[in-house]
């Protein structure tokens, strides 16, 4: 079945490179203190259907989204 919600952790900066590629996860939720989001880290991540960004996200790297519907 995999992951499908996963809640950034208060004092979580960065999510890493490719950290959910391709995987089934359907929610990401993210409180202040996030900066960036890396390189392809939701690629390929179809089933992703809701994200909660903070005002702090200065920065989304290269693909960091792509194939997601």
């Amino acid at each position: 079945m995999g992951l499908k919600c996963y809640t950034v952790y208060n004092g979580t900066k960065i999510i890493g490179d490719n950290a959910f590629y391709i995987s089934k996860i359907e929610s990401i939720i993210s409180p202040n203190g996030l900066t960036c989001i890396g390189n392809a880290a939701f690629c390929g991540c179809a089933n992703l259907k809701e994200i909660k960004l903070p005002d702090t996200l200065t920065e989304i790297g290269e693909g960091a989204f792509c194939g997601c519907i």
